[in-house]
């Protein structure tokens, strides 16, 4: 089982519009969502509270928090902004999507911290090039998952839902405030 979920990490990487489509045929039981969304909020908390500065980062359990609802979001909005172009993309495939694609960019996220460690001047470039190549197997993914013809209209998809992101967290923040301390 274990080897099956690593040769799809592999064909994830290398081949992700190949590695999305395996992804969807996947059987998984129905709590598998659910609680892969709270292990990688968790993970996300434990990671990003380690790796943020002590100033940005007020607890563990908040980041977590913060992650979960991120991911969440972002699959739910990427389901409607998808289907208004045309996809038929369902919210436990996206969600599926985006949980897969965030796991593997938790392990380039370790990964990237222990190169900076051991080689800091390469760490960057490595960032920079995982970051552009995990935008592009989001791309892929997306559109496997909402049957788009093209990427194009993934990629207009990711656009307007990473709009929409920044608009709603720009409300929240107006909402509640900032936390204290960042303005400082």
């Amino acid at each position: 089982m274990m080897r099956d979920w690593l040769d799809l990490a592999r064909e994830s990487v290398l081949n992700p519009r190949l590695g999305a489509a395996r992804l969807m045929l996947m059987p998984l039981p129905d709590a598998a969502l659910p609680l892969t969304l709270a292990l990688l909020a968790v993970l996300n908390g434990i990671v990003y509270g380690l790796i943020l500065s002590p100033v940005v980062v007020l607890s563990p359990v908040l980041l977590a928090l913060i992650s979960g609802a991120i991911i969440w979001l972002s699959a739910w909005l990427l389901t409607l902004v998808g289907a208004r172009l045309g996809g038929h993309g369902q919210f436990p495939a996206l969600l599926r999507m985006v949980l897969w694609l965030q796991a593997i960019r938790l392990v380039a996220q370790v990964a990237l911290v222990l190169l900076s460690a051991l080689v800091p001047p390469l760490a960057p470039m490595v960032g920079m090039a995982a970051g552009v190549w995990g935008l592009y197997m989001m791309v892929c993914f997306v559109t496997e998952a909402h049957g788009f013809p093209t990427r194009w209209k993934a990629v207009a998809a990711l656009a307007a839902v990473f709009v929409l992101t920044l608009v709603l967290a720009s409300l929240l923040v107006a909402m509640i405030g900032e936390p204290a301390g960042l303005a400082d």
